[in-house]
């Protein structure tokens, strides 16, 4: 019977952990549609700079969410963006490291 109940508990607690990986997905899937969102209406109405920073808003959720192409291709515009947003201030696009 003890045996049972550990197993149970085995179980249970697996359900567990895939409840809180759907979870953890959903909350990702959530940040990166906002982030996006937000980098369509800056890129709409925003600033160069403004477009910069969302941009980067944008590649850091793709990262978190473990994915690597999404992130690599956001990361590029980001990039592209903030040398757009260099120039429109008058100033030298810094380099990554």
């Amino acid at each position: 019977m003890r045996g049972l109940a550990i197993l149970g508990a085995g179980l249970l607690a697996a359900g567990c952990g895939q409840v809180a990986d759907a979870q953890a997905k959903l909350v990702a899937d959530l940040r990166i549609r906002d982030a996006v969102a937000d980098y369509e209406l800056a890129a709409r109405s925003g600033s160069a700079l403004n477009r910069c920073i969302k941009a980067k808003l944008v590649a850091a959720a793709y990262s978190d969410a473990r994915d690597a192409a999404e992130t690599q291709a956001w990361t590029a515009r980001e990039d592209e963006d903030c040398h757009a947003a260099a120039a429109s201030l008058g100033a030298a696009p810094l380099g990554r490291p």
